[in-house]
């Protein structure tokens, strides 16, 4: 077969195995999707009746990927036609069924083994398809779509996550054009979402913004250095997230959507109890209570969602963004759900714990377990708080108690006396004046639990 033409210079440079006629497409990698060939000056899909083993170890080595890794198509392929079901009308049988196509016939299992030439092939089934064993992919988990979430890379037939060290916008750029997300609106640090398990593939990853595949980018191995309180997280522009602002609370008011990287107004043109019930619960908000009027439009964007009413977010209702017939005479829809929410990050501080708003609707599933811990840490403080105080209470009132002065009693003729029950074990007299001569004037009475002296006036 002839080769692709590499002298243009509008032709974009191809990779190894391109250069001998061969590569997959629509893939999650250069290493796996549908087989096309050059053949007769284009890019054609390989047949798939007449697909072996042979010929994937082949295309797999060619193109740089290690060997075959899967292969769905058969491994004994006929290189004859098929006999046709009747003796007197072949070729109308063969019409209605095959096709001819480019065909890869294969003696061994590399390249230089293998020739193109076309064969009649079953025009109804689809072009052959191969994974390599050296096969890579990126996907976001975690978030409420699959355009924001936790960064995992697929190595080895084994999916692992992405260190955040040194992990900033231009590395998430290239995540999210590669999943066709359109670009990166935040690129976050660790526990933003759930933790991932296995694996972490990258650590250090350094993007300049521009690459094709994330495992392109300079980087180093995750060598134990980085745990999974660390994975990359992601959200692109494609990923939508919603807010109700301007109420009671956060789960009543005007209906917001983050999207492309602004904030902007729903169109109540379409906005009915199915949709308020997939945002409540999307929420974690309940269910409906009720639906005011919409007011004026305060925000330049306008999304436009029309639901059933069982999807598990508005993303995966019919919407457009921006479409002035759909959205022509509405106002900004609002809804009041029926439970108060809590939302999914935090802020601690100095006696009291809060939930902050999220640029991110995350699903419950991934929220719980760190409000729960974060509740508990409150909790658990304001208690030690108030046990704190109440140490601090008593020991101040024991010590004010213990140390208390007596009472002075200014008189030339009493003396300081030692109060009762504080170091006293026995009764002690009170003794005001004692002197030589006839009683004068009697100026106490006598207890019967304390004997006392009268005082007494010297003659004369």
């Amino acid at each position: 077969s002839d080769q692709p033409n590499t002298s243009s210079a509008k032709s974009q440079t191809l990779e190894p195995g391109q250069q001998l006629g061969v590569r997959l497409v629509n893939g999650s990698s250069r290493c796996s999707g549908l087989v096309e060939v050059w053949f007769r000056l284009s890019w054609g899909p390989a047949c798939r009746a007449l697909w072996d083993s042979r010929a994937s170890e082949a295309v797999c080595r060619a193109l740089g990927c290690g060997g075959a890794a899967e292969s769905t198509q058969p491994t004994s392929p006929s290189l004859e036609l098929p006999p046709g079901p009747g003796a007197g009308n072949t070729s109308e049988a063969l019409n209605a069924t095959l096709a001819l196509a480019p065909a890869v016939l294969c003696r061994g299992a590399e390249w230089r083994l293998c020739y193109v030439e076309e064969r009649a092939c079953d025009s109804n089934g689809s072009p052959a398809e191969v994974t390599c064993a050296e096969n890579r992919a990126v996907r976001l988990t975690g978030g409420s779509g699959p355009c924001a979430g936790r960064v995992e890379m697929l190595e080895h037939r084994q999916w692992g996550s992405v260190c955040d060290d040194s992990w900033d916008l231009e590395d998430s750029h290239v995540v999210c054009r590669q999943l066709n997300c359109g670009w990166a609106v935040q690129a976050l640090p660790g526990l933003h979402f759930a933790p991932g398990r296995g694996p972490i593939h990258r650590d250090q990853v350094n993007c300049s913004g521009a690459e094709a595949y994330l495992w392109d980018c300079p980087g180093l191995p995750g060598d134990g250095y980085c745990g999974h309180k660390e994975d990359a997280g992601v959200v692109c522009s494609e990923h939508q997230s919603w807010r109700l602002t301007g109420g009671a609370d956060s789960c009543e008011g005007q209906v917001e959507v983050h999207f492309r990287g602004v904030w902007s107004t729903v169109c109540n043109s379409e906005w009915y109890s199915q949709e308020a019930q997939v945002l409540c619960r999307a929420l974690g908000c309940g269910t409906v209570a009720r639906i005011p009027n919409g007011l004026p439009h305060s925000l330049p964007g306008r999304m436009y969602y029309s639901c059933r009413g069982e999807e598990p977010t508005l993303s995966h209702c019919s919407w457009r963004f921006n479409n002035s017939n759909l959205c022509s005479q509405s106002n900004a829809a609002r809804v009041l759900c029926s439970e108060v929410y809590i939302h999914s990050s935090f802020s601690l501080t100095w006696g009291s714990c809060f939930f902050p708003e999220s640029s991110v609707t995350m699903t419950t599933e991934d929220w719980k377990p760190r409000e729960l811990m974060l509740l508990i840490l409150c909790i658990t403080l304001g208690i030690l708080c108030l046990g704190l105080l109440i140490s601090m209470a008593f020991i101040f009132l024991k010590v004010k108690g213990k140390y208390a002065l007596p009472v002075m009693v200014n008189s030339p003729h009493l003396l300081t006396t030692t109060p009762e029950g504080i170091n006293s074990y026995q009764d002690v007299p009170i003794t005001i004046s004692k002197e030589e001569g006839p009683l004068r004037k009697e100026v106490a009475d006598c207890a019967s639990a304390l004997p006392c002296t009268r005082i007494w006036e010297p003659p004369g």
